[in-house]
């Protein structure tokens, strides 16, 4: 096991935690300070990837509406985010590295 500093572990869970305010905005600018940080570098990536999924699912539910099936996709996708950046937030405290399962294995 390695040792992951206070600051790596708050700036990785600050990007993670982006997904309820300035999301794909505050990890690329926690992406670009810490650039050297490796722990804090995989979490910024992968919540980027995350939100940037999230919200091309989210306008694609909206467009969805139209039909009515967007009614009912809104709300899984927003249990969906909510629950795998939780995740995200315990592993990062635990200073394991998550992959989420959207992002994956895109973003090394």
């Amino acid at each position: 096991m390695f040792v992951v500093s206070t600051e790596s572990k708050i700036l990785a869970v600050l990007s993670h935690v982006s997904y309820f305010f300035l999301p794909i905005i505050l990890p690329v600018i926690v992406l670009l300070v810490k650039q050297d940080d490796q722990f804090v570098k995989h979490h910024a990536k992968q919540s980027l990837v995350f939100h940037a999924a999230i919200i091309v699912a989210t306008l694609i539910a909206w467009l969805l509406t139209l039909v009515l099936i967007g009614f009912l996709l809104l709300p899984v996708i927003w249990i969906v985010g909510l629950v795998f950046t939780i995740i995200a937030i315990i592993r990062a405290v635990d200073s394991e590295y998550y992959r989420y399962p959207v992002a994956g294995n895109w973003v090394k």
